[in-house]
């Protein structure tokens, strides 16, 4: 199978989507937002037949979504910020919070937010579209599977909500169903919501078969885990707690801060994260991961950008904010820096020329039942075992 046909490592698409998150998550300088906006489309098209009709479409509510939530805060900036040199309009003073003078910069900055938010949304559905979150799991280590496993099921519900809607609208559709009211909502939402038990049932049942969460069988191996998991609980939830923080303290301009803070975050997840004697226990693989060299050309850009935007907010922080208060300037424009974003556009160059399903998992962007022994989708894992004829190939 060439590179062309296989999906990428789960660790170079999270470098990349780290590259291509931060800039609209630290500023609002609109041609760093054009550039990474037009990358993140521009990956995001050409990996659509890798992700499949299902993993796109699914992500669909989810961008409708933060469009009306940035059309809203693009409204709410524009009557309640009466700040800026430059007056569009102006409303009565007796009108309580929107009383004022309506400035063109009120609307750039809430313009600019908008667009901030709506790629970072792309970013993170784009990613969640066409992630292996099972190999991601693989690639854990195992003290820390609870929780990996526990977070891929809370990101992949609602790709499989929206999916599961979709359907329930179609087949109701289909009865002569219409919506025409709050109480036309019972038809929808009662199998949605049956749908969601049942599937969470199907996969507490799969979990238990498969052993999650239970001690080894081995007296000494069993008490080291109990012995071991207070303080290792503490350091794993410090970890993540210091991550958030760092994220944090980078959206503020603390870049110094920052670093610190998540490199604290790293090192407190993998001491919680490396296993005990007694607690390492045998972790088969049907397919050993492989790091591929279209994973070393995604990861090495990635790095590239993210290194580039790091110096440059360390060095030249006006090269990624802008703010349009009190005077409306021109923004500046750094051309090393775009020139850098343009590696976001690698995945570009390596995407496959047919869909590629994931791994099956909780966490993955699945296909329908059906689509998964297409023999195309059979070809493209590389499964060549044999198969039983339909009576249409007889």
């Amino acid at each position: 199978m060439s590179a062309r046909n296989e999906r990428l490592d789960p660790r170079a698409w999270l470098l990349w989507a780290s590259a291509a998150g931060l800039p609209p998550l630290i500023g609002r300088n609109p041609f760093v937002l054009a550039a990474t906006l037009l990358a993140t489309l521009a990956v995001r098209a050409a990996w659509a037949r890798a992700a499949g009709a299902t993993g796109i479409v699914a992500w669909r509510g989810v961008i409708q979504l933060a469009a009306i939530f940035a059309a809203v805060g693009v409204a709410f900036n524009v009557l309640t910020a009466h700040v800026g040199d430059r007056v569009i309009l102006r409303l009565p003073d007796e009108l309580p919070i929107v009383g004022g003078p309506l400035t063109l910069n009120a609307l750039v900055y809430g313009v600019l937010s908008g667009v901030a938010l709506l790629t970072l949304v792309l970013v993170g559905t784009t990613v969640g579209s066409v992630l292996d979150a099972p190999a991601l799991l693989r690639l854990l280590p195992a003290r820390l599977t609870t929780v990996a496993v526990a977070g891929s099921v809370a990101w992949a519900f609602v790709p499989q909500t929206a999916a599961a809607l979709n359907e329930i609208r179609e087949a109701q559709a289909a009865r002569g169903f219409r919506l025409r009211g709050v109480r036309d909502l019972v038809p929808l939402l009662v199998p949605l919501l049956t749908g969601g038990l049942e599937r969470a049932l199907t996969l507490a049942e799969a979990l238990e078969s498969r052993g999650f969460g239970v001690l080894p069988s081995d007296p000494a191996g069993a008490e080291a885990v109990v012995t071991g998991r207070p303080w290792r609980g503490v350091l794993t939830a410090l970890g993540l707690a210091a991550g958030v923080v760092g994220a944090y303290l980078l959206a503020v301009e603390r870049p110094s801060v920052a670093l610190a803070t998540l490199a604290i975050a790293g090192f407190a997840l993998a001491v919680a994260g490396r296993a005990s004697p007694g607690e390492r226990g045998r972790r088969t693989r049907h397919r050993p991961p492989r790091w591929t060299r279209a994973d070393t050309l995604v990861a090495a850009a990635a790095g590239v950008v993210l290194t580039t935007e790091l110096l440059t907010l360390r060095l030249d922080p006006a090269a990624l904010r802008y703010e349009p208060y009190p005077s409306l300037t021109p923004p500046p424009v750094d051309l090393p820096l775009l020139a850098a974003l343009a590696l976001l556009l690698a995945p570009v160059a390596v995407a496959p020329d047919e869909a590629v399903p994931p791994g099956p998992g909780p966490g993955g962007a699945s296909l329908r039942r059906d689509d998964r022994f297409h023999p195309k989708a059979v070809a493209a894992r590389g499964d060549h075992r044999p198969r039983l004829k339909t009576g249409d190939e007889r």
